[in-house]
């Protein structure tokens, strides 16, 4: 445990032995770590997937995260209704400190029952006056909107016993947070920590309020130690760590990250901000943590600044470094500066209670990769850096930080609230040894080694697998066979398993490599087995690595044999598979409010205006769809002006899941927008064309969490779209998806598919208009049966009931409606156009009022106890 600089009489450093964050312009760590090197500033700009609130337009700019309405509720096992009812800040802070676990290489439910101490940084609620406002504050918001339930609902889902405590200390609040947990740990209150803080400003007076009079920069850039800083930007973010005390981190065989060697906490005591006594006080508090730390001052090489942002700020920040510098340079020979000043507010912002932990991860960053940081935009430095053998200097670019001859890197971290309250954290690089740097253990023979990763998707599980291959391009060819026991020792026992599964069975890390590379393609190499857990899955059929593999895939419980050698695997730092979560917000959807995926094509009736502040929630889908990068919708060219649509989520059988609304939608507005196209064509990837709502959107129906109206696209851009649209329904269709392919102008059926209007099979009355499409369409008598009896008919047999849509054997359906379409493609653009506008029109003119009676009816069939327990018996059983 023992490493050089730690100087006489320390206490033991306590491990940063995982990390987890977002930030704006960062989604990760590893996104943030880019950010800082490519010297980015994130500029201020509000998320077209926030409620708006309204507000003074004179309120500041802010660097904000996008997504923060987004929650794996399900994940957690939160109830949809307690979710939306959850301030945004609890969500994130639980995810992150989930995912800081998971990258110190442990399974977070492992920690149940231990004495882990969970402590966070935090302001503000917006959240909460947001729900009242709007009249949406139920019972489940009074524990949701709790700034002490940022912890304690950590410390409640991870069954833990150490404290957990909700700090809030203004600006110092994390560091604050960070003093308590490493107390904690060194008094033997927890035997380790998740320590962070979290700040989402979801109003604007929230942003004013804090940044005082006189503190927003008109310039809307955060310009710290900058000759032209003009003051800050407020911003948002989330942070964690996970902590341990060196030694157990070493005998649990964690990652080190880095060491905290000391935090001092004090406050400025009366006056201004930043008069004489205050600068006294800061330079006191930090030769007193150095003091206490067992370090020197002058062997910091990097100091992340409190960062005022403002020229009378930072300068008397810097007299302050240099009033405590002074007496411990006395007598020493004048050097070149080498201490170099920054501040991550210069790259995201000022994140109120979560800037503390944000600068902590920029040092842990900068001790762990060798790197010094800058400050983006470094015009000219703050006139108070210029100083006779003074040890400071500021640099606008990232560069190489050496190794300094007396020891191991170190770095400070301070933060000085407007309310008086200070901070000062230590730390140092870990120079001792890591998993795969040739750590005595025992040889580690070559054998085969199944590489399991899991995600909550599909897109998750590519992102995962990438994430894995671009951390292996970056360890070069080190480790051999001990690294890839390392990395399949990690992921098999430090990950929750999650329903889409991905093994790779690999033997070297090269075969490793070439097998990350190919997944992407969904390659038939026999070493990559995808798949999806399945409840009630067997087990393995041997006990062989591809048989094991094969069973996990599926779902099934794994007894997994663990060779002798893997009792020295080390934990490794490994990316962690992102959650898959959706949308939770608190407001009401109001009918038939969706825009228009092109110009209307009639004039429709006007809806009624929303009874709240917040814009119709497909206002949001549109916006989100502009910026949708899935991969389950792709947009093809049919060749000869035909657009092609394929839905490509195979594995939820096309189901209208959040990720494929998008990429409908998605699809649609690009093609609207495109000249070159005259004619669309939508088909299904795989046995299903589109098999309609999800077991959890029927559940969050029925429950009155949410109506099929949220999505009036589905049923609508079919109509809308401003070319003739031909589904190819080569697959099976059922309920919203069977109405959803019948909205296209052109119908090609398979023989072998099944249909099937199958709303009352649930007890659910039809919905999407197909009280008013499937006469349309089927004809009375046909629809009647088919919405009645909810049962499903092959193609062939309702091509003997005369439905008039042509009806192939399902090899051809793509086919004939490929050229049909470009038959259609052939006749003049214009003409198609008015034609389609004729048809579609009085389709959508009729709509509404289908619409509207539709949900009347439904209205009274949620309440029908028998038709609840049908869909929570649903839900279950795919569950």
């Amino acid at each position: 445990m023992s490493q050089a600089g730690l100087g006489r009489g320390a206490v033991e450093p306590v491990a940063v032995v995982g990390m987890s964050g977002v930030f704006p312009g960062a989604d990760g760590i590893a996104a943030l770590r880019d950010l800082l090197e490519q010297g980015r500033r994130v500029a201020p700009e509000r998320p077209a997937d926030r409620p708006s609130e309204g507000g003074s337009a004179t309120a500041p700019p802010v660097c904000c995260i996008p997504g923060v309405g987004r929650f794996d509720a399900a994940f957690f096992g939160i109830a949809p209704i307690d979710a939306e009812q959850m301030d945004p800040q609890q969500r994130l802070f639980l995810e992150q400190a989930w995912s800081a676990v998971e990258d110190a290489g442990q399974r977070p439910g492992g920690l149940a029952g231990g004495r882990l101490g969970v402590f966070v940084g935090a302001q503000y609620g917006d959240y909460a006056r947001l729900l009242a406002a709007a009249g949406e504050l139920r019972a489940q918001g009074a524990t949701g909107n709790a700034l002490a339930m940022i912890a304690n609902r950590v410390s409640y889902l991870l069954g833990v016993h150490g404290p957990s405590e909700t700090v809030s200390s203004g600006e110092a609040s994390s560091l604050v947070a960070l003093h308590r947990a490493v107390a904690a740990i060194r008094s033997g209150q927890c035997d380790a920590a998740l320590c962070g803080g979290v700040n989402v400003l979801l109003r604007p007076e929230t942003a004013v309020r804090m940044l005082e009079p006189g503190d927003a920069s008109p310039s809307g850039q955060c310009r710290v130690l900058d000759a032209a800083a003009d003051g800050r930007v407020a911003g948002e973010g989330c942070g964690v760590l996970f902590l341990k005390p060196l030694g157990a981190a070493l005998a649990d065989r964690n990652p080190v990250h880095a060491l905290i060697r000391g935090v001092g906490v004090g406050h400025r005591g009366g006056g201004a901000q930043w008069d004489a006594s205050a600068i006294e006080a800061l330079a006191d508090l930090l030769l007193h943590a150095h003091t206490a730390a067992g370090t020197a001052l002058r062997s910091l090489g990097l100091l992340e600044t409190s960062g005022s942002a403002t020229l009378a700020g930072d300068a008397a920040e810097v007299a302050a470094l240099h009033r405590a510098f002074t007496p411990q340079t006395a007598g020493v020979a004048p050097t070149e500066p080498d201490c170099t000043l920054g501040s991550v507010k210069a790259a995201i912002g000022d994140a109120g209670p979560a800037a503390g932990i944000a600068a902590i991860i920029k040092a842990v960053l900068a001790l762990r990769e060798g790197r010094r940081y800058g400050v983006p935009g470094l015009d000219r430095p703050n006139p108070g850096l210029a100083r006779d053998g003074g040890p400071f200097v500021v640099h606008r670019d990232s560069r190489p930080w050496p190794r300094p001859a007396g020891g191991p890197r170190r770095a400070g971290v301070t933060a000085v609230s407007a309310a008086g309250t200070m901070a000062h954290a230590i730390l140092e690089e870990w120079t001792g040894p890591v998993a795969g740097d040739g750590v005595p253990g025992g040889s580690v023979p070559p054998r085969t080694r199944p590489v399991l990763l899991s995600a909550g998707s599909e897109a998750g599980l590519d992102a995962v697998a990438a994430a894995l291959r671009g951390w292996l391009l970056r360890q070069g060819d080190a480790g051999g066979d001990r690294l890839l026991r390392d990395i399949a020792h990690t992921l098999r026992t430090g990950r929750t398993d999650r329903p889409f599964r991905l093994a790779l069975l690999a033997s070297s890390l090269g075969e490793l490599a070439v097998l990350l590379d190919a997944v992407p393609a969904r390659s038939a190499d026999p070493r990559i087995l995808r798949g999806h857990a399945a409840a009630g899955s067997s087990g393995p059929s041997g006990s062989g690595p591809e048989e094991l593999a094969r069973a996990w895939v599926a779902g099934a419980a794994v007894a997994w044999p663990v060779p002798e050698e893997d009792g020295a695997a080390r934990r490794l730092s490994l990316p962690v598979p992102p959650f898959a979560g959706r949308s939770h917000w608190y407001r009401k959807v109001e009918p038939s409010a969706a825009p228009s995926l092109a110009a209307p094509l009639h004039a429709a009736p006007s809806p009624a205006a929303p009874l709240h502040a917040a814009p119709p929630p497909a206002a949001d889908w549109a916006e989100r769809a502009r910026r949708w990068r899935g991969e389950t919708v792709a947009l093809e060219s049919g060749g000869e002006g035909v657009a092609l649509v394929v839905l490509k989520d195979a594995r939820n059988r096309n189901m209208f899941t959040e990720d494929l609304s998008l990429g409908i939608l998605a699809a649609f507005q690009a093609i609207a927008a495109d000249p070159s196209f005259r004619v669309a064509v939508i088909t299904g990837e795989g046995p299903a064309f589109a098999m309609g709502g999800s077991p959890q959107a029927l559940s969050d129906i029925v429950e009155g969490r949410m109506s099929y109206t949220d999505f009036p696209f589905l049923y609508e851009c079919l109509l809308r779209c401003p070319l003739p649209v031909v589904a190819a329904m080569q697959g099976n269709a059922s309920g919203a998806g069977f109405v959803f392919g019948l909205y296209a102008d052109i119908v090609v059926l398979a023989e072998e598919a099944t249909y099937a209007a199958n709303f009352m099979t649930f007890g659910l009355t039809p919905g999407f208009g197909a009280t008013m499409l499937l006469p349309e369409k089927l004809g009375r008598g046909l629809a009647a049966e088919m919405m009645l009896t909810g049962g499903a008919y092959s193609g062939a047999a309702l091509r003997e009931r005369g439905v008039p849509f042509p009806v192939v054997p399902r090899a051809r359906v793509l086919d004939h409606a490929l050229s049909t379409a470009r038959g259609l493609a052939a006749l003049p653009a214009g003409s198609l156009r008015l034609m389609k506008s004729s048809l579609a029109g009085d389709l959508l003119n009729r709509l509404p009022a289908a619409v509207d009676a539709e949900l009347s009816v439904q209205r009274k069939t949620y309440a029908f106890p028998e038709v609840r327990e049908r869909v929570s018996r649903l839900v279950t059983r795919l569950s």
